[in-house]
Order: C-alpha cells, then sequence, then structure tokens
C-alpha cells in the first residue's frame, strides 16, 4: 500500500480588533495631544495668551520649531472627537437607561466648564466656549428624541435632531452641530454598518477641512471596532479624567507664565 500524502492545515487568525476600551484609550490619548499642542504649548511655551509674545516667539527658530509641533500634536487631535462620538452612539445604543446616560453627561460637562475655560482661555467664565461634553450630552438627547419619534417618518426623525444641532450652535459648543449631526447621522445608520462609517467619515472631512479632513483617519479605527466592551473598568475613567487633566494643564500654563 502507498503511504497517504499528509496534508498541512493552516489556520489562519481573525484579528480580534479594537474593543470600546481600547478605542476610547486611544481617543483619550489623541485627545491630549491636541491639549498639550494647544494648551501647554501654543498658551504655555508660546504664550499664545499674549498676542505680543506670540508674535515674537514665532520670529524666532526655536519658536518655530515648537510651532511645528504644536501643529502637528493638533493634526493628531482632530481624530479623536470621531472616535469619541461613535462610542457615544456605542453607549447610546447599549445604554439601560438615555435618561441615566444625559443625565451623567450632565453633571460632568458641568464640572469640566471652568477647567475647560481656564485651560484654553485662562479665565474662570468664557460664555462664547462650551467643553465638548456639552455636544456630546445633546448629542444623547438628539437620540433620546430620535428614539420618541421613531415610528414618524425619517425625516421628522431628521429634523428633530437638527434641533439639537442648533442648540450646539448656540451654544457655541467645542465641534458644534457638526458634532452632533455626526451622532445623530451614525445613530439612524446603526444598521447599515458601511454607510454608517461612510457617513460618518464625511461628515468629519468636512469639519476637520481646514486640516486636509484629517478627522475622517477615525474610521480606520472605528472599522476595527470588535462590538466588545473589554475586561478593563473603564466606566467612567473619561468623565473624571478629563476635567482633571483639564485642571492640571491650566496649572502648569500658570506656573510657567508666572515664571
Amino acid at each position: 500500500m502507498s503511504a497517504q500524502p499528509i496534508k498541512l492545515q493552516f489556520h489562519k487568525r481573525r484579528l480580534a480588533g479594537f474593543t470600546g476600551n481600547q478605542l476610547k484609550m486611544i481617543a483619550f490619548f489623541l485627545m491630549l495631544c491636541d491639549h498639550i499642542g494647544y494648551m501647554l504649548i501654543e498658551n504655555g511655551v508660546l504664550y499664545g495668551q499674549n498676542p505680543m509674545y506670540w508674535t515674537m516667539a514665532l520670529e524666532t527658530p526655536e519658536g518655530q520649531r515648537w510651532y511645528l509641533l504644536a501643529t502637528v500634536l493638533r493634526y493628531l487631535g482632530r481624530i479623536a472627537f470621531p472616535l469619541f462620538a461613535y462610542l457615544t452612539v456605542e453607549g447610546c445604543i447599549h445604554t439601560g437607561s438615555l435618561r441615566r446616560y444625559s443625565l451623567r453627561l450632565l453633571l460632568f460637562a458641568a464640572l469640566s466648564e471652568v477647567p475647560f475655560d481656564l485651560a484654553c482661555k485662562g479665565v474662570v467664565f468664557y460664555p462664547e466656549y462650551q467643553n465638548t461634553l456639552w455636544t456630546l450630552l445633546l448629542g444623547v438627547l438628539s437620540v433620546a428624541a430620535m428614539e420618541r419619534a421613531h415610528r414618524l417618518h425619517i425625516l421628522f426623525r431628521i429634523l428633530t435632531a437638527s434641533i439639537f444641532c442648533g442648540l450646539a450652535y448656540l451654544f457655541h459648543t467645542d465641534y458644534g452641530a457638526v458634532g452632533v449631526a455626526l451622532i445623530s447621522v451614525m445613530y439612524l445608520l446603526r444598521q447599515e454598518r458601511n454607510f454608517q462609517l461612510l457617513a460618518g467619515a464625511a461628515i468629519s472631512a468636512a469639519e476637520s477641512i481646514e486640516l486636509c479632513g484629517v478627522s475622517a483617519l477615525a474610521f480606520i479605527l472605528i472599522r476595527f471596532y470588535n462590538g466588545k466592551r473589554g475586561d478593563l473598568p473603564l466606566k467612567y475613567f473619561f468623565y473624571f479624567a478629563y476635567p482633571l487633566h483639564l485642571l492640571l494643564f491650566w496649572a502648569l500654563v500658570y506656573m510657567a507664565n508666572r515664571a
């Protein structure tokens, strides 16, 4: 009898993808890049809160190097918001209560406003610009309103979402009406993943058009989201880390400018 040929079997390992917690940590790191570029370098090293020092710094080779670093960091940072927006949509889908989710965002948005104003503008109260958590909150409220109107025509639900986009524009929240629209559109298209990613990338690219549409790169990461939360208990990490890091950055800039 002739020997049977040995058949070798190769098993392809599927990529595990990113968990929600991993995407959240990537988003937080990218946000830190943006804030380091703006708050620590532009408002600290380059004295961005004082136009006279800003102009003097940019006229020096060292100042130009710092400005280049700040620019690179800010480009990276613009990838963060679409990740947070997508994770907010996922939170709306999987939360046990949109009401509790909204109240949690409301609480931390209010707690973060003074640290945000100090870190960005060096003042306790700056009514012309509100922190990112207000945008996420309006996005969740938009989702909640659309859920209440889920039996109505899609155009009515879009009109409902546009009200919250208008509120973001009116109150000058970070990323404004486009940020709320991004959350609303991704939620409406949650059952059509390919269209959801394409629409999200298009809106993000339009929002960051002055930076070559860099925000759309976030959807490369989102494409590899595996739908799992992850094992690390990070549910409240971002809520507390957001105002705390803003206070830390303000303190660093404050001490640097007084030195």
